[in-house]
């Protein structure tokens, strides 16, 4: 890890003293002209903008820092994003806005880096749309074709896991680059066990002034807090009703506690919906409880989502969207996501959402 650290260092000081102090970004763009381009910069998990400039002759410009390479998008009006890394070089960027998934960047070193590291991405969900198709198409069309059936789920589990040792050897290979930190935090971060989650991140100066590579520090503490095996983290909020609610009300209490974080502006979180409900009402009465955790920010909303859902057990949220206290507590960086406590309050299960059947058949075992 030390190597990793000093390796870094030694880069951060060549790119301290490089020829260009600053970014300059100059665009070619086409079925334009007078629109307005926006350059938007992800702060507390929001883009906001930072620059925008509009377009005349078909060209525009921008100019600025940035203390460490960083994740951008770019708007043509309302069409976009364009999405690249920036640091202080001179970028070009070229882009038809019919078509501006096909833009051309370069100048930048990261964004080379991340656009080797999409396309390769890329091939990974080609085929596993194909997969899916495959498997749609024979549920379809076969009666009881078991055998086929299997053979696509296994080959859609083989190429998770290729695609999760690919993101792993590319990071391992790559460990100061800012884009490291962005895949781990976005993506890697929910394949890898903590283990290997570490090692990467501990390849990053604790100093770093990057947002990315903070986030990871971040959600490697929380994924240490609330490993399985660790005791549930207390938290109050406000409860519908506009009552203080605590999480220990509930956890810790002598039932299996299911903590669903979600919210009524989540899709796939409302149509988990039914089936929490189908296993709420199974097993409510034989030790089982389900608190929900919104990142709501509207109080209506919240409630008319409660009604329509029919999800009839404890709710509690802070109104705060992606600044809720339970991101960080509980390092939720995506929705849904549901964990377990067992009846002493220990987190026994993680990405619960991702297998209701099977916590189903647990739940059974354990609450005969």
């Amino acid at each position: 890890m030390k190597r990793f650290t000093i390796l870094f260092a030694v880069v951060c000081l060549l790119y301290a003293c490089s020829e260009h102090p600053a970014y300059l970004i100059r665009g070619t763009v086409k079925n334009a002209e007078n629109d307005t381009v926006y350059l938007k910069q992800y702060q507390d998990f929001t883009p906001k903008t930072i620059d925008s400039a509009v377009v005349k002759n078909g060209k525009f410009t921008f100019k600025g820092t940035v203390a460490c390479p960083d994740y951008v998008l770019l708007y043509i009006g309302h069409t976009g994003p364009v999405q690249f890394f920036i640091e202080n070089s001179k970028i070009s960027i070229t882009v038809d806005k019919d078509s501006i998934s096909a833009a051309k960047i370069t100048g930048s070193s990261e964004n080379d880096l991340f656009v080797r590291f999409n396309h390769r991405i890329r091939e990974f969900e080609q085929q596993s749309e194909k997969l899916n198709d495959d498997y749609n198409f024979l549920r379809l069309t076969s009666d009881s074709d078991t055998a086929q059936a299997n053979a696509i789920l296994r080959n859609m589990e083989q190429l998770i896991k290729e695609r999760t040792q690919y993101m792993t050897d590319f990071v391992k290979q790559n460990p100061s680059n800012i884009i490291t930190a962005f895949i781990t935090d976005n993506i890697l971060s929910h394949f890898v066990d903590i283990e290997e989650f570490e090692d990467i991140v501990n390849a990053f100066d604790d100093a770093h002034p990057s947002q990315w590579v903070k986030r990871v520090k971040e959600k490697l503490s929380a994924a240490k807090r609330t490993a399985i095996g660790q005791t549930f983290i207390d938290m109050e909020m406000k409860t519908p009703d506009d009552q203080p609610v605590k999480l220990s009300d509930y956890a810790g209490k002598g039932k299996y506690v299911l903590v669903d974080f979600w919210a009524s502006w989540c899709p796939g979180c409302r149509q988990a919906s039914p089936e929490l409900v189908e296993l709420y009402n199974k097993y409510k009465n034989k030790g089982f409880e389900i608190v929900s955790i919104s990142f709501d920010r509207n109080m209506e909303e919240w409630k008319q989502a409660i009604a329509d859902d029919r999800m009839e057990w404890i709710h509690m949220s802070d109104l705060a969207f992606w600044k809720s206290k339970a991101v960080s507590l509980y390092s939720v960086f995506s929705i849904p996501y549901a964990i377990l406590l067992n009846e002493e309050g220990i987190i026994i299960e993680k990405d619960v959402q991702s297998d209701f059947n099977s916590l189903d058949d647990k739940l059974s075992e354990w609450l005969k």
